[in-house]
């Protein structure tokens, strides 16, 4: 297999996936970290084959400075790479299984440890906390421009039906005040306040139990405060109270959406359905799939996990 560099400097529309090259056997999470990189019109541009990571390279976004973050969580990376397509070098961020980030205008980075408790996923290796039987905390941790830690926020989080996950998905509300999150298949869309360092009522509580498929998934604010909000096959678009005002079916493209992530025209977004492989271009206005790529990586090869959009205001 050739594993040759073939990214470019970062242009504007250009849409990064991460889509590991899952090679092993036993564990289906574990393989060749790697970044696939398309134009504007869904082409075919590079390939980043991540340094350091052995697992699914996972929510992947992008800062104010055009730098592309994404996520080996199983063994605590953090990677990133510049907008001149270079991976940069590596920063211990803690010992934690970081799994996505949000920025703030002052340059502040707030990471989402996405693991809690003690049982990891069934046959994969989850690298545990430094002297403990313990996957996480399930916080969310503020550091600098300097990426010096200045601050951990203990939030709470919703348990979900396997017992491991803690904060999965954030985004950061266009005030600044807090952030809303979720923990991936669980029953909320909660909400933190980071001026204030201080737990705000939940946007979303889902009916049911933790064994049904009325779950949380994924959220991304658009820049009007509206939030999109990921359910599986479905997307619901939500007023500031958690109203739904909108929705949007995607139900013959299966279930699975993990990530979500606005366009910079304000007409569109991105999905990421990790059991088909397959990312979509929608319509914000009527909910039509506008275009669409097809990683190859579908079950039982599950390894799409992130998608972002880079433009030159970013």
């Amino acid at each position: 297999m050739n594993k040759e560099n073939t990214i470019k400097p970062f242009a504007d529309g250009d849409i990064f996936l991460g889509c590991t090259y899952l090679n092993d056997e036993t564990d289906d999470h574990k393989g060749d970290g790697r970044i696939l990189q398309y134009d504007k019109n869904l082409q075919s541009k590079g390939v980043l084959w991540t340094e350091g990571t052995e697992h699914l390279v996972i929510g992947l976004t992008i800062d104010q400075q055009g730098t592309l973050w994404g996520f080996d969580m199983h063994n605590h990376i953090v990677v990133r790479v510049s907008s001149d397509g270079y991976q940069m070098p590596h920063h211990h961020f803690g010992d934690r299984a970081f799994s996505n980030a949000t920025f703030d205008k002052d340059g502040n980075i707030y990471l989402g440890e996405a693991l809690v408790g003690n049982t990891p996923y069934p046959g994969s290796y989850m690298k545990r906390l430094p002297g403990l039987d313990l996957l996480g905390y399930a916080n969310i941790h503020k550091f600098n421009s300097d990426l010096e830690l200045v601050d951990v926020f203990d939030v709470v989080y919703s348990p979900e039906f396997h017992h491991f996950k803690g904060i999965t998905h954030s985004t950061m509300h266009p005030s600044e005040q807090f952030i809303t999150y979720t923990t991936e298949i669980g029953k909320k869309v909660m909400q933190y306040d980071i001026v204030n360092r201080q737990q705000m009522n939940d946007l979303v509580v889902l009916p049911g139990d933790l064994t049904d498929k009325v779950v949380a998934i994924a959220v991304n604010y658009l820049p009007d405060g509206r939030l999109l909000h990921s359910r599986g096959d479905y997307i619901e678009i939500l007023d500031e109270q958690g109203n739904v005002i909108q929705t949007i079916d995607l139900s013959e493209h299966g279930w699975g959406i993990a990530q979500l992530t606005p366009s910079s025209d304000g007409k569109h977004f991105f999905t990421a359905n990790i059991f088909s492989g397959i990312m979509l271009k929608v319509s914000l206005d009527d909910g039509k799939v506008v275009g669409s790529i097809d990683t190859g990586f579908a079950v039982p090869k599950r390894s799409f996990g992130g998608v972002a959009e880079f433009h030159l205001s970013s």
